[in-house]
């Protein structure tokens, strides 16, 4: 009889029971935070590269019709229209177009050709935009650097110039923190 009264007494009791299943699902419940949290992560990383991905899209596209511009007949800090030479296209044309933002956070970036076959066509740049700034930048007569927030007779004079120099500096944020912000300025060519 005492075997087997031994033999009965070596398992667990009730309160072990309750305790380890109170243990098992405090350490099941904090290993799903970390799950969910890594989680997050990655879908949040995921998003902010795309966002960058769209960000850096639409200002190559504005750097390299900016490179081929041939006359800015009218800009403020949040739109520009100018005439751009394209050679890819049937026939080597110069068309007008148009870039700009309402000023409204989210608002997409939209490029408007003016003059395109089948009259104006519009199409977004890149949508949810936080900020995007132009700053109209020149050398005036005597040498000195100068920035404006708009297109100025002066700024036209040095872009006409064949001895000054004009540039646009472009800021395009799609996001509310600085990490997302680009920057480039790019300098006018000379046109025949």
């Amino acid at each position: 009889m005492t075997a087997l009264k031994t033999a009965l007494q070596g398992g667990f009791t009730l309160i072990e029971m309750i305790a380890s299943l109170a243990i098992v699902g405090v350490l099941a419940a904090i290993a799903g935070i970390g799950l969910v949290q890594i989680t997050e992560g990655y879908l949040l990383s995921q998003a902010g590269a795309e966002s960058a991905q769209k960000a850096q899209l639409a200002m190559s596209r504005m750097v390299k019709e900016f490179n081929y511009i041939t006359d800015v007949s009218g800009g403020s800090s949040h739109s520009i229209t100018f005439d751009s030479f394209h050679a890819d296209e049937a026939v080597d044309t110069i068309r007008s177009f148009s870039i700009s933002w309402n000023g409204t956070v989210g608002a997409p970036l939209l490029l408007t050709c003016l003059d395109c076959p089948g009259g104006n066509v519009t199409e977004p740049l890149v949508d949810s935009v936080v900020t995007f700034d132009l700053a109209y930048i020149y050398y005036d007569t005597t040498g000195n650097l100068v920035t404006v927030t708009s297109r100025t007779p002066q700024w036209a004079a040095a872009f006409a110039s064949p001895t000054r120099q004009a540039a646009v500096r472009l800021r395009l944020q799609l996001h509310d923190t600085d990490y997302d912000e680009l920057r480039t300025t790019v300098f006018l060519g000379k046109h025949d």
